[in-house]
Order: structure tokens, then sequence, then C-alpha cells
């Protein structure tokens, strides 16, 4: 599969932080997820694996001004093995569950949840993500909820933005970042001493930041202002 607006969305939309300095894009196909993310974090090294050949993000990222912090590995992730785990892990991954597959092998592959079901991305990211790290990734809306039931008691959604492809349709993807469920949580900022005690689990589970964003203006080719300032750095470098 080539470059998408999921890919840019979610490469411009997952929150990278100072003192993150190793990243990991699942399924990273023709590696622009991992080439964002080298770009916004300079002192970063990005590690990109997908079960197809790695061979384009290989040349792309030869290609490209970060090419020194940039590596991929063709291997499935569910048996890839990492000597430190990461502060940030990304992926935009096959999302179709019950939907019939294409004949195209490859595009089977890039868009069925086939050899990546959502419990073994959930189970990935545990194994791979740093006590402290997050974990970011785009699906459609209706596969967001079957994630988010998936990832329960086990990966804690903190951040959602709802993307519309126009101000009158509907949302078309959910960009969400999740951290560590058995990470402790900050309590929400109306928990303070001089209000009525509530139960500790109230005060201790994360609130979401939920947001929207809009793509277009329902004109032909015209981007919102929005959505050009999230990814005006990428189309200008790329």
């Amino acid at each position: 599969m080539k470059v998408g607006t999921d890919g840019v969305l979610l490469g411009a939309w997952a929150a990278v932080r100072p003192q993150d300095r190793r990243m990991l894009d699942i399924g990273t196909g023709t590696g622009l997820i991992a080439l964002m993310l080298a770009q916004r974090a300079p002192e970063a090294h990005v590690t990109g694996v997908d079960i197809d050949d790695v061979g384009q993000a290989r040349e792309n990222a030869a290609a490209s001004p970060w090419s020194g912090r940039v590596a991929f590995a063709q291997c499935p992730v569910q048996e890839f093995e990492t000597p430190e785990p990461f502060d940030l892990i990304v992926s935009n991954p096959p999302f179709f569950v019950d939907s019939l597959t294409c004949p195209d092998g490859g595009r089977t592959a890039a868009r069925h949840a086939v050899h990546l079901p959502f419990g073994d991305l959930r189970d990935a990211v545990l194994r791979l993500l740093a006590p402290g790290g997050r974990f970011a990734v785009i699906l459609p809306t209706a596969e967001a909820e079957r994630f988010l039931a998936v990832c329960a008691g086990r990966l804690a959604l903190v951040r959602r933005t709802d993307v519309r492809t126009t101000p009158r349709r509907p949302a078309k993807r959910a960009l969400m970042e999740f951290v560590r469920a058995d990470r402790p949580a900050a309590p929400p900022a109306d928990c303070s001493a001089d209000r009525p005690a509530d139960p500790p689990a109230d005060c201790s589970a994360a609130v979401p930041e939920v947001s929207e964003l809009v793509v277009g203006t329902g004109e032909h080719e015209c981007y919102t202002p929005e959505y050009r300032a999230l990814t005006r750095d990428f189309y200008l470098k790329f």
C-alpha cells in the first residue's frame, strides 16, 4: 500500500516527547510514518517492522536526511524481539475483520486483520512498550470500538481525535493514544480535597482527551486550516 491520508494523519498527530528516544512503527509499509517520526524527533532512533518486504522503506529512508536513525525489519511483529522497550509505538494496522478479503494477497495483508488480529497487536504493544511509553493508532471508527474492547483493562485510552472527511460527513477515522493500564494515572483536575470524597478509583482513572478534526471543507481538494496546520511541515519537506 502506498502513502495515504491515514498514515500522514497518524505521523503528524502522534505525540512526540523530548525524552522519547526509541520509537517503533508496526506495519511500516513504505516507511512513511517512521520517517515522519524521525523528522519530528532529531534525537530518536526509529524502527519499522512489517510482515512484507521492507525494501521500499529502506530505499525511502536512504534517500532521506534521517537514514542514520531509521532501520527496518521484515518480521511479523508477533515474533519481533528487541533488547530495549520503546518509548513510542505507532501503527496504521490492517483493520477489516469480518469483510470479504481481496484476491490481491498484498492488498489483503495491508487492509485485513488476517496476519495481525487486534489481540495480537495489543499483546505486541504490551510486550514492546516501555512502562512510561505510549501507543498511537489510527482505525476506522467501527473498528476503533472493537479495538477499545480488545484493549479493555490492558491499554488505557488517554487521547482520541475523531476525523471527518468533510463537515457534513460522520467521522470516518479515529486517532487514539494509549498508555499501559497498569501505569499509575494522574488524578482528574476536579479531584480536590475540598469536595466530597469519591471512591479512590474515580480519582485515579484517566479521563481521555477527546477532540475532532475535519480534513476537507467539502469543496474539491480544499483542506481545512486545521488539517493544513497539522500536516504542513511534512508536505513541505517530503
